[in-house]
């Protein structure tokens, strides 16, 4: 039997409400491998019953747990797609894919367009679209860096980008995104406190301003951290620069909970700075 020639990673915690979707449709690309971070509510046997194969590994980070899959789980096929369990894969990216792999020029990486479905509409302002994200690549050539949270892929050789999306549905009620990005922003201020504390450094001149993406990752890491009144300048750059407005009644929400989420993310920040002052929690890198 022949090497399958795409195959299909699924990190999950906890998504037994979308896994069958999920793994059905990434099933149509290739062999499905769900690598679970010890689900509690039977994410596990729901994607093992919808033809997945389930391996668990304790979470330890998005990017490390990520990485770990790469260099674990069994892939047999020179192709990876990195799937998360609210995304999906339409049926003319599933074509691009399948073009891109007879292409003897193909690159080794490819971007994909993201769109986010919010309230049943696509959201195509605000800064959310388009999302590019590096999901596709030759196995082996391309890893995540090494961060809590907003992982980026970096890869060993060229790339390219996909004409074709993928679709980000958010499902999840309001009180699971609020639970979610709690999470995330707990994750998100420890790496501010790691940059107040000298332990991230800089990209060089020369590997910054190559790309573009690496430019906007350094605005995102190294500046914006520091950036004043950064709530209400989410929500304008958002809402007004980037016209969330046209996205209508969803719009409007989106730019709201994003000016929510910067706001917890600077809380914990401040509080967590205070605590190590005051001695109740060690410095980053000095864990007791």
């Amino acid at each position: 039997m022949s090497n399958p020639r795409i195959e299909i990673l699924i990190p999950t915690l906890n998504e037994a409400a979308v896994i069958k979707d999920t793994v059905e449709n990434a099933s149509k690309v290739g062999p499905v491998f769900v690598l679970d971070s010890n689900s509690t509510d039977g994410t596990q046997e729901i994607a093992r019953a919808a033809g997945a194969t389930v391996v668990e590994h304790a979470f330890e980070g998005y990017a490390r747990q990520k990485n770990w899959g790469l260099d674990n789980l069994p892939f047999k096929g020179e192709w990876v797609f990195i799937l998360d369990a609210d995304e999906r894969i339409t049926p003319v990216l599933r074509e691009e894919l399948e073009r891109v792999i007879d292409d003897p020029r193909a690159a080794d990486g490819y971007f994909v367009n993201r769109v986010v479905i919010f309230m049943g509409r696509a959201i195509r302002h605000g800064g959310l679209y388009p999302s590019w994200n590096l999901r596709f690549f030759r196995r082996g050539k391309c890893r995540y860096e090494d961060r809590s949270v907003h992982e980026h892929m970096v890869c060993d050789g060229p790339t390219e980008y996909l004409k074709n999306e993928m679709l980000h549905i958010r499902s999840e009620s309001i009180h699971e995104w609020i639970r979610k990005h709690i999470r995330y922003a707990d994750l998100e201020s420890d790496e501010w406190v790691k940059l107040k504390f000298g332990q991230e450094a800089g990209a060089s001149a020369e590997r910054l301003f190559r790309k573009t993406l690496k430019y906007r990752q350094y605005l995102r890491r190294e500046i914006w951290p520091r950036t004043p009144l950064k709530p209400i300048l989410r929500f304008m750059y958002m809402y007004l620069l980037r016209l969330g407005f046209l996205d209508r009644r969803a719009g409007l929400h989106m730019a709201t909970m994003m000016m929510a989420y910067e706001y917890m993310i600077e809380l914990l920040y401040r509080d967590k700075l205070a605590r190590i002052q005051a001695g109740l929690m060690p410095p980053p890198g000095e864990e007791r």
